[in-house]
């Protein structure tokens, strides 16, 4: 019987140290970075739709790995605008929502989009971690005034001077139609644009989660 409680008791302080975790909290403030797992458009994507990213740097404290390399992070397109022909800049809002650790483990996180690196001309325009695609105002521009310039040669050999403010104005009216005729270029992400969030709150995380433990059997404490 004395056996029997002494093996029930050794038992039960074995399966609490197993369970027990060590925590460590990760302050707001805290940069995580991770890259695309796959391409996000404002051309094919719709609000609300899901994206994954995978840990490219993992988040140590005091030495220890408490996010590793690897880990999924889970977010989904908060907000989405395709270019318009007037406004022709694609601009979306990439939420994250849930970090997923590769041994199972997950935890719901806070973060706002600081930096997107690898795309010519994509910039995070305000707090809230809005991208904002590449403008196509430049090439209307220079569209413009080729317009302007080829209308206002042409004008030169028909009328002078007179001919060439004509041509140009005319030439120049068309490029501008025709820049207005169609949209601005899609903001699209590739697979492995590197993203880099910030946390907005505290994170804490247990070091190595609920251990699984050895089911205990009857005859084992008999």
């Amino acid at each position: 019987m004395v056996k029997r409680v002494l093996l029930f008791v050794i038992a039960t302080l074995w399966v609490a140290a197993a369970l027990q975790a060590e925590t460590f909290s990760i302050p707001a403030g805290t940069k995580l970075n991770c890259r695309l797992a796959q391409v996000v458009s404002t051309k094919t994507n719709f609000q609300n739709d899901p994206f994954t990213a995978t840990v490219t740097e993992p988040l140590t404290i005091g030495g220890k790995q408490i996010i590793p390399l690897g880990s999924t992070i889970d977010g989904r397109i908060a907000w989405l605008v395709r270019p318009g022909r007037t406004r022709g800049v694609g601009e979306m809002r990439l939420d994250i929502e849930k970090v997923t650790f590769p041994d199972g483990r997950g935890y719901t996180l806070n973060a706002v989009l600081v930096n997107a690196y690898g795309v010519k001309g994509t910039k995070i325009q305000d707090e809230e971690g809005n991208v904002k695609g590449p403008t196509s105002r430049m090439k209307d521009l220079q569209m413009i005034g080729m317009g302007m310039g080829g209308g206002g040669f042409v004008g030169v050999i028909l009328g002078g001077a007179h001919g060439a403010v004509i041509g140009g104005a005319i030439g120049g009216g068309a490029a501008l139609a025709n820049a207005l005729a169609h949209r601005g270029a899609d903001l699209t992400l590739p697979t492995g644009t590197q993203l880099e969030y910030q946390l907005t709150r505290e994170l804490v995380v247990n070091s190595d989660g609920p251990r699984q433990t050895a089911s205990v059997r009857s005859e084992d404490i008999r």
